[in-house]
């Protein structure tokens, strides 16, 4: 399942903060300031989970964790955090896809974001 970034708020991206917020394009201005906004061209109907994988403009991540709230978000307003950072033992984030490596991916307008299930 693939998606497009067609808008990146002003406050969406900070280098002090590992994650990306990602909405699709129902989100409300106040939401659109901090967040990544993408497109997807099918409807979302993958279901995420530990061990898949994740492409950024080709650059690819696997997931170590799926947070509880992150496929229902994903499949229902296109809602998920990108987390770079380890999982915590406690309070993971709820719509959290953690992944590795833990480098920020240099993202913009028009960025390919590929979600690949492994099947498994």
């Amino acid at each position: 399942m693939k998606a497009v970034v067609t808008e990146i708020g002003a406050k969406a991206l900070d280098e002090k903060e590992p994650m990306i917020i990602l909405f699709g394009e129902s989100a409300t201005e106040g939401l659109k300031e901090y967040s990544v906004i993408q497109k997807f061209q099918d409807a979302p109907s993958l279901t995420m989970k530990e061990g898949d994988t994740l492409k950024i403009d080709g650059q690819e991540y696997t997931i170590r964790h799926v947070g509880s709230f992150a496929n229902d978000n994903l499949k229902s307003i296109s809602h998920v955090t990108l987390v770079f950072a380890d999982v915590p033992k406690e309070d993971a984030i709820v719509n959290g896809l953690y992944l590795t490596p833990k480098t920020l991916p240099t993202i913009q307008v028009g960025s390919e974001i590929e979600y690949v299930s492994s099947g498994v």
